[in-house]
């Protein structure tokens, strides 16, 4: 985390997104030195916002849900002449790591994640869900997590699409590649994707890998 939030380039990004946090005293904490130009947004657990300071403060908020699930809501204006506001919200969660694949009653996160996506307007659900399926990693990991049936039930009934190709790494971890780290969006938003894609010049020392 430190190596990535001060690393030359990353002044260029508006957001980031990141779940790999310090244990410490009993707490989870989050990095965020003054010569950094990012406002963090942390609520000393396990996933955190960095919002480049040239943004306005005034034009976003954040809201906490569950310990682990946060959304960052922008207000943005459209392009056209009238000038209209809208809102698009960012959706962060942490899922507990599950060891018993067959596990279907230990949700965590995926409960109040089901809920926070009843929202309206535009938005993007993104981060590690620790749950192994075919749809994203078919050739990487040869077990399934049955919960992970509950999250594709989910985004499916709220209409979204996953933005990663199929088989991207997303964890690279003790000669073990996974794909646990996905990015979901509404369609309007797909639209105006430009690319999502793993960044191999963010060097951030982690098993996890920059998108």
């Amino acid at each position: 985390m430190i190596v990535l939030l001060h690393e030359k380039k990353i002044k260029n990004y508006d957001i980031l997104i990141l779940q790999e946090l310090w244990w410490f005293d009993e707490n989870f904490k989050a990095y965020c030195s003054a010569t950094v130009d990012f406002t963090l947004k942390n609520n000393e657990n396990r996933i955190c916002f960095y919002i480049n300071k040239r943004i306005d403060s005034n034009i976003w908020y954040s809201t906490w849900h569950f310990k682990d699930v946060n959304t960052i809501t922008l207000q943005t204006l459209t392009n056209d002449t009238q000038m209209i506001q809208k809102a698009i919200n960012i959706h962060e969660t942490y899922n507990l790591s599950l060891r018993d694949h067959e596990v279907i009653h230990e949700k965590e996160s995926l409960s109040y994640i089901e809920k926070t996506l009843q929202m309206l307007r535009e938005y993007i659900l993104v981060k590690d869900f620790n749950l192994h399926h075919f749809t994203w990693e078919k050739s990487f990991y040869s077990r399934q997590h049955l919960l992970s049936n509950d999250l594709i039930e989910m985004i499916t009934n709220v209409d979204v699409s996953l933005m990663l190709s199929q088989d991207i790494i997303t964890r690279d971890y003790q000669k073990s590649q996974m794909t646990i780290d996905l990015i979901f969006t509404t369609d309007d938003i797909m639209h105006q994707l430009i690319q999502c894609e793993i960044n191999e010049e963010m060097k951030n020392f982690s098993d996890y890998l920059s998108i």
